[in-house]
């Protein structure tokens, strides 16, 4: 075959810029570190690697809105815990209260340390963040939640949940609306409340369920000391019973119990299911009977009976409400686990996908460095040959 002096020059010159071109392409991979330093170089893993960065990104955001959800939520919690203390304290005073050694004087002395406690409480209903949002505002952030007026304290917001979105198919409310946690306390036993009549001689001791309880209006008029109607407004009945004794159980239709010390005729005491009472309603009672009253009165101590019940529970319902972001919090913990062990992932999977492996490319380095000069050499004696050097 033969071979001309243009074609064996092109030959060597592109041989040369082949192995000038893989050495530069090495170059650019070892000073950058990657593998695919342009789509070009491997389209399949360059495409890979961006889906997988895509992924990484929106994980990364996740785990950003996570950290946010559990700032909030923690703040949220920690308030929550300060209702507990004080519901605490309150319920302290409301034992401290029954002391009949007090006079009327302490007994107002004990009011106003409540109407600090009222504000207290009114202080952390109407705390804002960082940003000027209300907590319990529900989606009403930029107003007010609570405002005391004439009529009591009134709720300006509203039950919605501000939602973020910490995974793909979960959004975690951050807060828990004024509606749900200060004003959503059941009165009375939790089931029902027993009301007494002012001016009643007798006193509630005791208000409990037994068995199924069945929701039911019932009201108890004792005509004399030892004797009683109950009138079961449902069934438009009412039945006389008579030899009860100071302090023992009665037994109404739907599972309610109630006992009454020492009642005397005209007594009139209503059973009705619970309804919801304000925590700040419980307050404003206890700070209007300690002002009013004698703690040797019936009226007195009957209404000490439900407002203690009414503490108790609105002391529960702020440990169950405590309990709900505490769980929202260690579901958190889980997704930012699982978004960390992702994020990972992610960060081996594009690894693999565009990194440079240095022992390899060092060592393709030197073979192409190797073959350049080989081909510049060999090009040199090639083109070099002619039949002049042999005559």
């Amino acid at each position: 075959m033969r071979i001309s002096t243009p074609q064996i020059y092109n030959n060597g010159t592109n041989g040369i810029l082949h192995n000038q071109y893989d050495l530069y392409r090495l170059q650019n991979q070892l000073s950058t570190g990657r593998k695919v330093v342009t789509p070009a170089d491997n389209p399949v893993a360059a495409a890979q690697a961006l889906i997988t960065e895509q992924k990484k990104n929106v994980n990364l955001q996740f785990l950003d809105n996570q950290g946010n959800a559990d700032a909030q939520l923690r703040e949220l919690e920690s308030l929550m815990g300060a209702v507990g203390e004080l519901l605490t304290k309150v319920k302290v005073r409301w034992v401290e209260s029954g002391n009949g050694g007090y006079s009327n004087n302490e007994l107002k002395s004990l009011a106003q340390d409540m109407r600090g406690k009222f504000a207290e409480l009114m202080g952390i209903a109407n705390n804002a963040d960082a940003n000027g949002l209300y907590r319990f505002a529900g989606y009403q952030g930029g107003t007010i939640p609570f405002v005391n007026s004439a009529s009591g304290v009134n709720y300006q917001g509203d039950s919605g949940d501000r939602l973020l979105q910490v995974e793909a198919s979960r959004f975690m409310p951050v807060n828990f609306s004024g509606r749900a946690f200060f004003e959503a306390v059941p009165n009375g036993n939790g089931t029902f409340a027993v009301t007494a009549a002012v001016g009643n001689k007798g006193v509630i001791t005791n208000d409990t369920v037994v068995g199924n309880y069945t929701p039911g209006n019932y009201t108890v008029t004792f005509t004399a000391p030892d004797t009683y109607d109950l009138y079961d407004s449902a069934a438009g009945t009412t039945t006389t019973v008579t030899g009860y004794v100071s302090g023992d159980a009665i037994n109404l239709p739907g599972g309610a119990q109630i006992s009454i010390d020492h009642p005397d005729a005209g007594d009139v005491f209503t059973i009705e299911p619970s309804t919801e009472e304000s925590m700040f309603t419980t307050l404003q009672k206890f700070i209007d009977t300690l002002e009013a009253g004698d703690n040797n009165l019936p009226d007195f101590q009957n209404a000490m009976h439900a407002i203690g019940g009414s503490i108790d529970l609105g002391l529960q319902h702020a440990l169950d409400s405590r309990a709900i972001v505490g769980a929202r919090m260690a579901e958190l913990d889980d997704l930012k686990n699982l978004g960390q062990d992702l994020d990972v992932q992610y960060k081996t999977q594009i690894s693999e996908l565009v990194d440079l492996d240095y022992a390899s490319a060092i060592s393709e380095l030197a073979k192409k460095e190797l073959q350049l000069n080989a081909a510049q050499q060999s090009f040199v004696k090639v083109t070099g040959l002619s039949l002049f050097n042999y005559i």
